[in-house]
């Protein structure tokens, strides 16, 4: 069996608001977290970050992310906390969300290796610190992975930018 993991609003909280007491590697783990690939690929994916199979027992005993076999039908995404359903932004995403969403990025572009820079873009303080993060970023992947693919890295950030 290849369960395929996905997070729970718990979860998701956890990532865009640095909750419930997730950190490190197994941040980096959960931020890799898609509802689509399976126990198998983020084994490979997020080797570098210790042992993977014990870390996402750990986080589903956690109730941060929930598990299907692989080839059931997907089921509809858990919904927020009851108190972030009422506050979740319903225009361009916040700066806890673009963190997320950059790192989560970064994270399939380069894999564990991004770890520093996904820490650095988590912590920015203000909109200006997020965008020399991303920058770094840019750079990096340029460099580790080619212009063609920095630049569709930074068109899905751009496309992701909380309001100044």
């Amino acid at each position: 069996m290849d369960p395929v993991y996905r997070k729970t609003g718990k979860g998701r909280e956890a990532i865009a608001q640095r909750a419930h007491g997730v950190v490190g590697r197994a941040r980096s783990l959960l931020i890799l977290v898609d509802g689509q690939r399976p126990q198998s690929g983020l084994l490979q994916l997020a080797s570098g970050l210790g042992d993977v199979a014990q870390m996402l027992a750990q986080l589903e005993t956690d109730g941060l992310i929930t598990s299907r076999p692989a080839g059931a039908l997907p089921t509809a995404p858990a919904p927020l906390m009851p108190q972030q359903a009422a506050t979740a932004p319903a225009g361009p995403a916040s700066l806890p969300q673009a963190k997320a969403y950059a790192s989560r990025q970064l994270m399939q572009i380069l894999g564990p290796t991004s770890e520093a820079l996904c820490l650095r873009i988590e912590a920015a303080r203000n909109s200006a610190e997020f965008i020399e993060s991303i920058r770094r970023a840019y750079a990096v992947v340029a460099e580790v992975r080619g212009r063609t693919q920095a630049e569709a890295f930074g068109a899905s950030i751009e496309a992701n930018l909380p309001p100044a």
